[in-house]
């Protein structure tokens, strides 16, 4: 099967969306398809590296806006079609590769199929907004042969902008166990104040809907773990919180440290990758997903599992949808640093407690794997092909 993966964002430029589709092109290709991707190129100072990937890239020009000349962009697509003749159209955003695949379905024939991966079709997003485009984000949808529902949130997301009956398939996002079956070794120059056991993780971008001011607020809350009478044998001396990664709020969150006097108990370690993430994922004592709003299917959620760590979160759409309470973490109101630091509290007293959880939170990982994920994915590409005959 010749599969293209459409996206409008990809490596070099990381985050979820990008690991989602780098993951099954990979995991295509090893089951032997042929496949590519199509994307612009990232921004400076990014470079691409696509000649060291597994799969073909194709670059098309950055859009140069999202409300004009997206039409022209069709063409890249089309060319695209010719150097690879795809049998499959996998368009990763709902606009514009969703748009341009819905205007030139009559000449590549392919079925499509798109995944939004939340934000596109948030109802918040100021794209939206833009004159025309809801109409283009509709046509996309109602265009689309499947739309993969990666969580509730997009399913529910999908349906509020039509009312026409749309074939919507429930397929989650996966995770790479690799890296969590062996115990990395501590990465070289982390700070030792950063002990196993001894911390709560945050590992995400660092920007407003994340939430992190309020994680802050919560360990202000908090009173320094060794100041606090434990039972004997259960808990911790101390509790560090880790924060890895970065973005726009992290000189602000950086201040709001300072001023909350929390500079002896966080840490600031800037963005990871493996093998330091899976360190720092593995002996954690919970990993912290503090998001305020929505968040279509968090990879860090199953990344934690994976480590065997669970998750405090909040009742949020797509949290909710992945964290159980009490069996593989915790779910606290949204914007309540009181409630967060009740649980931070809870979980430094009862490392049984955590252990078990973990333990449950692993064995859960196990079925979200990127090659069960990617299995479903072909199941549908071949069920459509096998309703267009002559396209196969």
């Amino acid at each position: 099967m010749r599969i293209c993966l459409y996206t409008e964002t990809a490596l070099p430029n990381l985050g979820g969306q990008e690991w989602v589709v780098d993951a099954l092109a990979r995991q295509y290709l090893h089951m032997g398809h042929d496949v590519c991707v199509l994307a612009p190129p990232p921004h400076s100072p990014l470079r691409t590296a696509d000649h060291l990937l597994p799969y073909r890239v194709y670059r098309h020009p950055r859009f140069v806006s999202t409300r004009y000349f997206v039409s022209w962009y069709r063409w890249w697509l089309l060319r695209a079609q010719r150097k690879h003749g795809f049998d499959i159209l996998h368009c990763h955003s709902v606009y514009p590769p969703g748009f341009l695949a819905a205007l030139t379905k009559h000449r590549h024939r392919a079925p499509i199929v798109i995944t939004s991966h939340g934000g596109d079709i948030h109802q918040k997003n100021k794209r939206l907004e833009k004159r025309g485009v809801l109409l283009k984000v509709v046509q996309s949808l109602e265009a689309a042969d499947a739309l993969i529902a990666i969580s509730q949130f997009t399913d529910e997301s999908y349906r509020r902008l039509t009312a026409r009956p749309l074939r919507i398939v429930s397929i989650p996002n996966g995770v790479d166990l690799s890296p969590y079956r062996t115990v990395p070794p501590r990465p070289a120059g982390l700070d030792p104040a950063i002990q196993p056991g001894k911390y709560v993780l945050f590992l995400g971008r660092l920007n407003w809907r994340k939430g992190v001011d309020v994680l802050l607020q919560a360990m202000a809350h908090l009173p320094p773990a060794d100041s606090v009478p434990l039972p004997q044998g259960r808990g911790s001396d101390s509790v560090e919180l880790v924060i890895a990664g970065d973005g726009a709020e992290k000189e602000s969150l950086e201040q709001q440290c300072a001023q909350l006097g929390l500079g002896h108990r966080l840490r600031f370690v800037g963005a990871v990758q493996h093998p330091d993430k899976a360190y720092l994922l593995q002996n954690a004592l919970c990993t912290a997903v503090p998001s305020r709003v929505w968040e279509a299917f968090p990879l860090v959620v199953l990344e934690s599992y994976a480590a065997g760590t669970p998750v405090l979160g909040t009742k949020i759409p797509g949290l909710k949808d992945i964290v159980e309470p009490d069996k593989t973490g915790w779910l606290v109101n949204q914007e309540s640093p009181g409630e967060l630091g009740e649980v931070l509290r809870y979980v430094r007293a009862h490392p049984d407690k955590i252990r078990e959880l973990g333990l449950r939170a692993k064995q859960v990982a196990q079925g979200f794997t990127w090659e069960t994920v990617a299995r479903r994915h072909l199941e549908l590409y071949e069920e459509l092909l096998a309703a267009r005959p002559n396209v196969a």
